[in-house]
């Protein structure tokens, strides 16, 4: 696979399919040894493969992880911290896993981000309008404060 053209991190976390931490591509981790590497709660880990961004195998009442598991959990995490939501997250891994076209997954990367990059414009006007309202009920309340304090002198 030719490394997309994307973030550095988003594009080596793609490019990375021989191993993760030392671990080898063919080995299989528990939900509890994937947490302690990836950082990230079994909970979460749980929750991503209800998203269909992981699907790992049974053994018995154990899930197993293969490495490309790993790649994409540690993806979901970046783009999670970029603060996309799970269902672009989803979209984004399945089409890296199934080794679309890099044109396929920069598009989709690049309709993703900047719909986010959209929204968080929006959140930060919204924001910052909030604050200016704050900010002059603060200012009105500490000068009515102010006056009564004089007033009653």
């Amino acid at each position: 696979m030719t490394m997309p053209i994307a973030t550095t991190k988003i594009a080596n976390l793609l490019d990375e399919l021989s191993q993760v931490n030392g671990v080898n591509a063919n080995s299989l981790m528990t939900i509890g040894e994937v947490s302690k590497n990836l950082d990230m709660t079994p909970r979460t880990i749980r929750f991503y493969e209800q998203s269909g961004i992981v699907t790992p195998r049974r053994s018995g009442r154990f899930r197993l992880f293969s490495y490309k598991d790993i790649c994409s959990l540690r993806l979901a995490k970046q783009l999670r911290s970029l603060g996309m939501e799970v269902k672009d997250i989803a979209s984004l891994v399945q089409t890296a896993a199934a080794g679309g076209s890099d044109t396929d997954y920069n598009d989709l990367l690049l309709k993703t981000l900047s719909e986010r990059l959209e929204s968080l414009g929006t959140e930060l006007s919204a924001a910052e309008q909030r604050f200016t309202s704050c900010q002059q009920a603060l200012n009105e309340l500490e000068g009515n404060i102010s006056a009564s304090k004089s007033s009653q002198k």
